[in-house]
């Protein structure tokens, strides 16, 4: 059984007068589901537990409405605000202490879950590395916020391989050994607070306050907002990844054709159209 550990917070303060504050994997459409949906419809699968959601106060109610609205079960984890994803999976790898051998995926709301097989094909090459220890990133030919992979290793199909984590988000496309971090991990849970302890010691240390009193029973469980608001605000990759620098990776999209591409490209055009249409209808509105 893996668990699927889904984030899906506020990542950004700043919004443009007339937006709501509503992060963008969000945005549903009528008859279209929204990012976040499409993501924990991927995870209603045996190979899965319930997932928990990562969200912030403000948003918890539309993510409760959008897993219920696609009848996925599941329970919330509530920041009082801005994501800080670091301290997140800290607390995430703090509810899972006493069972240090539960597999943890941990995928971003924003992710396009275009093939649950194929998600879980790189899930299956990803198992024997993360049940060993290893934090296995998915790495993906799609660019992203999450930084790149340059693999150690000669690729052969989705088998795992060695990669350099650079939080860069540049570099030379043409590059046959760089990919792209996914943000999409699969790790045990004792792992995670290992790496956690190790690189990021005071972030897991002010965490473990905005815990403290928690039942691990609750549907949805809140961070202290007083210590909670002291944690820095780091992501994941920031804190941990980059200063263990040297991960495990498999590749989503190895056998991806051209034709696959093309249909993702048009589909990321499409989806940035439309979220830029609304944004000028609300701001025309105001």
């Amino acid at each position: 059984m893996i668990f699927p550990v889904v984030m899906a917070g506020q990542a950004n303060s700043v919004v443009p007068a007339g937006e709501e504050r509503v992060p963008a994997h969000f945005f549903a459409e009528a008859m279209i589901e929204s990012r976040f949906q499409s993501v924990i419809r991927c995870l209603d699968h045996p190979m899965f537990a319930a997932p928990t959601v990562v969200t912030c106060e403000a948003n918890q109610g539309l993510a409760a409405q959008q897993m219920c609205a696609v009848g996925v079960k599941g329970s919330l984890l509530v920041e009082p605000g801005l994501s800080k994803s670091a301290a997140a999976l800290a607390a995430v790898a703090l509810r899972f202490r006493d069972v240090p051998d539960a597999l943890l995926l941990i995928m971003p709301a924003s992710h396009s879950c275009a093939s649950e097989g194929r998600l879980l094909q790189t899930l299956d090459a990803a198992l024997p590395a993360a049940k060993q220890g290893g934090i296995v990133a998915v790495a993906t030919r799609d660019h992203g916020p999450y930084g790149r992979l340059r693999t150690l290793s000669r690729r052969r199909g989705q088998e795992p391989m060695q990669a350099l984590y650079s939080a860069g988000v540049g570099g030379d496309e043409a590059d046959p050994d760089v990919l792209w971090n996914s943000g999409i991990y699969l790790v045990r849970a004792g792992s995670l607070l290992a790496a956690i302890k190790r690189h990021a010691p005071r972030i897991l240390h002010a965490t473990k306050a905005a815990v403290a009193g928690i039942a691990q029973t609750e549907i949805v469980r809140r961070l202290v907002p007083d210590a909670y608001g002291k944690v820095k605000q780091e992501s994941f990759e920031a804190a941990v990844l980059g200063r263990v620098e040297i991960v495990d990776s498999v590749q989503l999209d190895h056998n991806r054709s051209i034709w696959e591409d093309w249909i993702q490209d048009m589909a990321n055009e499409k989806a940035e159209a439309g979220a830029a249409r609304r944004r000028a209808k609300r701001q025309r509105a105001a």
